[in-house]
């Protein structure tokens, strides 16, 4: 699981390490994909929060992946949570993630696939 915290002024990216880094690497390749998804969502849910000028000092956004049990080696689902430290109303709260999931360009890209093409370089 990957957790991203936003503390009012800048990001942190923290790990559990279920997956383990290859030597040399920070992260492994699943954390930096989920990396990739929770820092899109938490920045777009900042920015949804200055648009309705909430100050918000502290948001956590965490990425489960989970993998498929058959088939090729994929993920089949990512659980993603949303913590905000301000009490706000849950209907504002489900709105504010329902908009960050439809403006998050790595979350439409994932929900929707995109083409891969793999070249040799000589």
């Amino acid at each position: 699981m990957i957790a991203i915290r936003w503390n009012g002024s800048s990001y942190k990216t923290t790990s559990d390490y279920t997956y383990e880094p290859p030597d040399g690497a920070a992260l492994s390749p699943m954390d930096i994909m989920c990396e990739a998804l929770g820092m899109c969502i938490a920045v777009s849910l900042v920015r949804l929060l200055e648009q309705e000028e909430i100050e918000e000092n502290e948001l956590i956004i965490e990425v489960q992946p989970h993998k498929a049990s058959v088939g090729a080696p994929r993920v089949e689902k990512f659980r993603i949570t949303a913590d905000f430290a301000r009490s706000l109303d849950s209907d504002l709260r489900e709105k504010l993630l329902t908009h960050a999931s439809r403006i998050c360009t790595i979350g439409n890209t994932l929900k929707r696939g995109a083409e891969l093409t793999y070249e040799l370089k000589n």
